[in-house]
């Protein structure tokens, strides 16, 4: 029960619908970082640059410091075969 965690969540669903509705990207690497970092408080600037810009670069170096580049990779290919 981490509300932290729960705002996390809540981050990621709101980020997703924004980047689906603008037709952007970003939707795979928010899903990998959230997954990474749920609930430690450390995605706020990196979901706004996404949020802001579009840009999801922020969030996929997060979650490749967190549990490194081929799981990242994994996540962002299995996304984008389940939701793409």
């Amino acid at each position: 029960g981490s509300v932290e965690a729960v705002h996390d969540l809540a981050e990621l669903i709101s980020l997703c619908a924004q980047a689906r509705a603008d037709g952007r990207g970003g939707e795979a690497e928010a899903w990998a970082a959230t997954a990474a970092l749920l609930g430690r408080g450390a995605l706020a600037q990196a979901r706004e640059e996404l949020r802001e810009s579009g840009d999801a670069t922020a969030l996929a170096e997060l979650a490749r410091a967190a549990v490194g580049p081929d799981a990242v990779e994994r996540a962002c290919r299995a996304h984008d075969l389940l939701v793409g």
